[in-house]
């Protein structure tokens, strides 16, 4: 069979093609470090690692909302704490207006502070965290309690029982408010009855009996602390875990897409020597005839 110049120069064409190709995917690996640049170049890890990646998506995203539940139930926390200090001064009151030396005068005195406290803690039930209040449950761009009267004569709650739900795994979802009518009760109606039968000269059995209320409304209170903190546990928990998840993802994530550079790098100098002598020896032979060879 002759060979022809022309098969010849085709066959020189397609081996520097074939060369070329080889050097610039080694270069783009180099300059990516990444394995697969299509998925053709390994369908079967190309689907595994986008499946990685979508789990590592999904883990990302979850930990902001992790992050983001924390962030709100903290500030629940410190409200709350804000209304168990105001009610345990409401109770000291409550204890020294009901001890009969304490003269009507005095009792106005107490019924005055009791009256800011109940202020206080009607602002601290209308908290918000960014532009949402904390305790309107669905109602979020609505003030949770609303205070009639200066001073006030009656107090409304304004907001609902809906749940504010975060997903904290694949399969769990856990609330991060509490509802203001769970937390607060009948506290405000019953500090207005304390400050009222304070400031008209009630008796001190009178006073008294607010005892019960306001230790009830500390109960709540503290109780919805208790559940807050096992939540804001239960994120932080969960928390971890997607990190750790997620290092594991990235790992094997790594060990499908990405190259191992030294090994590239040795990979790529021998194709461009390669590249470079198969140039140099198409160059010193492209001129030469059959004589050249018969010498």
């Amino acid at each position: 069979m002759r060979v022809s110049e022309q098969s010849r120069l085709a066959a020189r064409q397609s081996y520097l093609r074939t060369a070329s190709e080889r050097l610039d995917a080694l270069q783009q690996q180099l300059a990516t470090q990444r394995r697969i640049q299509r998925a053709s170049d390994d369908p079967a890890g190309a689907a595994l690692a986008l499946g990685h990646r979508r789990e590592i998506s999904f883990e990302e995203q979850m930990r902001r909302n992790l992050s983001g539940g924390i962030s709100f139930m903290n500030a629940t926390e410190s409200a709350l704490a804000g209304v168990t200090d105001a009610l345990q001064r409401v109770r000291e009151l409550t204890v020294t207006a009901a001890n009969d030396p304490v003269g009507s005068d005095g009792r106005k005195a107490v019924g005055a502070e009791v009256e800011q406290l109940l202020s206080q803690i009607a602002q601290l039930a209308n908290t918000k965290f960014g532009d949402a209040y904390i305790f309107s449950g669905h109602q979020s761009s609505t003030a949770a309690y609303q205070l009639t009267g200066s001073p006030p004569t009656s107090v409304t709650f304004q907001g609902d029982d809906g749940l504010r739900v975060r997903r904290i795994s694949q399969t769990d979802s856990v609330a991060i408010n509490l509802v203001g009518s769970d937390v607060f009760g009948t506290v405000f109606n019953d500090l207005i009855a304390l400050r009222d039968n304070l400031n008209s000269g009630a008796s001190a059995s009178v006073i008294e009996g607010s005892l019960g209320a306001i230790d009830g409304a500390l109960r709540r209170v503290i109780d919805s602390r208790a559940e807050l903190g096992a939540r804001v546990n239960r994120f932080e928990a969960a928390e971890r875990l997607s990190q750790q998840a997620d290092t594991n993802l990235q790992k094997l994530r790594t060990e499908i897409e990405d190259v191992d550079i030294t090994e590239v790098i040795v990979q790529f100098s021998a194709a461009e020597n390669a590249f470079q002598a198969a140039l140099g020896a198409i160059g010193r032979t492209s001129n030469m005839s059959l004589l050249d060879f018969l010498r």
